[in-house]
């Protein structure tokens, strides 16, 4: 029988050898796997080896011998797997097929695992960008508009709801927002603030710089910096324009784009028809979440105690607990999306920041009221 004699580059290690593997030159002879260089010369025979395959960086192919411990032979060179001899011998046959196969299982959940990937970070960036664009197009809302949707809205509510101007609530409540009012965004906004005969505590901001407050609320608050907490968190889901970013978002990345590469125009008449949506919705984890980290920034500034937040937050929690959540509609407070993270982070703000004694008392003379 004639056989081949192509030479591989590789390598033999053994104990003796040292620590470095020795370089050299692999041949097949006489149904032997032969290792040759000036240090040491190695022969294996085909029918006792054992295949295996280096894994992560190392992409050697190593040759051993159960009869020869110690001694390894090895190359980088995969041609070496095509040899005639080693296909004729059946069991270093199914090593070389077990490790293809294997080899082309890693391939695929690779590629699987990259196709997986690529989506992931397709979707995110598509989700960055949208919105960015949402943010883009409602920054072309005017500011007219927005006022005269919030009177119109504010009439709407004279009609059906018993507004009150009780001297002490009233005191009460420009007591606590007096300060808050001095950092909030103005933008040509003047705020007004109402009170609502309504037994279950709660506020909302309209468009417009109109915030609603029921007078349940203010009773529920023993302190200013409870209900200037509560104010902050419903002004910032104004000041951030969360329902028109819902609504806008809501209609659809194709309707979103043409509203972006218009500058904006048609907004207005896209949200001139859901005047009662921009008001009585219920916001999603991330605008409550983002109110409550913009509420948290205005408190800081106004320099009131931001923690009066997360109080008020835990009392309303308390206080909805005898009534359905789904009776209400406005004002974030209605829905109380995962509360307890809400906590945590209001929390982790306050464990980051590092001022935390310059904050006004409300019983001082030139305190902000």
């Amino acid at each position: 029988m004639t056989e081949d004699r192509p030479a591989f580059e590789g390598y033999v290690s053994h104990p003796s050898l040292g620590d470095e593997a020795v370089p050299g030159r692999l041949t097949f002879a006489f149904f032997r796997l032969r290792f040759e260089s000036e240090a040491a010369t190695v022969e294996m025979p085909v029918s006792r080896l054992l295949i295996d395959k280096g894994e992560g960086r190392d992409e050697l192919i190593y040759f051993s011998d159960p009869e020869q411990p110690g001694w390894s032979i090895s190359t980088y060179d995969t041609n070496i797997l095509n040899h005639a001899l080693l296909h004729q011998q059946p069991h270093t046959l199914r090593q070389i097929r077990a490790m293809y196969s294997g080899r082309e299982l890693s391939g695929r959940v690779k590629a699987t695992f990259g196709v997986l990937i690529g989506f992931v970070l397709a979707a995110f960036i598509v989700w960055m960008l949208m919105g960015l664009m949402v943010r883009a197009v409602v920054a072309h809302v005017p500011a007219e508009w927005e006022r005269e949707l919030g009177d119109s809205v504010v009439a709407e509510l004279k009609e059906r709801e018993t507004f009150t101007n009780d001297v002490a609530l009233k005191a009460k409540l420009d007591l606590a927002v007096a300060p808050l009012l001095q950092v909030l965004p103005k933008n040509g906004t003047e705020y007004k603030f109402y009170i609502i005969e309504n037994e279950m505590p709660n506020a909302f901001a309209l468009p417009g710089g109109h915030v609603m407050v029921h007078d349940s609320l203010i009773r529920l608050a023993d302190r200013p910096e409870e209900l200037a907490g509560v104010i902050a968190h419903e002004v910032a889901h104004v000041t951030e324009k969360h329902a028109y970013r819902k609504l806008i978002s809501e209609a659809g990345p194709y309707l979103v784009v043409r509203l972006f590469l218009g500058g904006g125009r048609g907004t207005v008449g896209l949200l001139g028809g859901s005047s009662q949506l921009l008001v009585q919705q219920s916001f999603s984890q991330e605008y409550e979440l983002e109110a409550d980290a913009v509420g948290f920034n205005y408190l800081v500034k106004a320099h009131i105690d931001p923690r009066g937040l997360a109080d008020m937050l835990k009392k309303l929690e308390a206080a909805y607990g005898g009534f359905g959540f789904s009776q209400f509609h406005m004002g974030a407070f209605s829905s109380h999306p995962a509360t307890a993270k809400r906590l945590q982070r209001l929390d982790a703000k306050w464990r980051r920041l590092k001022d935390k004694t310059h904050f006004i008392t409300y019983d001082q003379p030139g305190s902000g009221t």
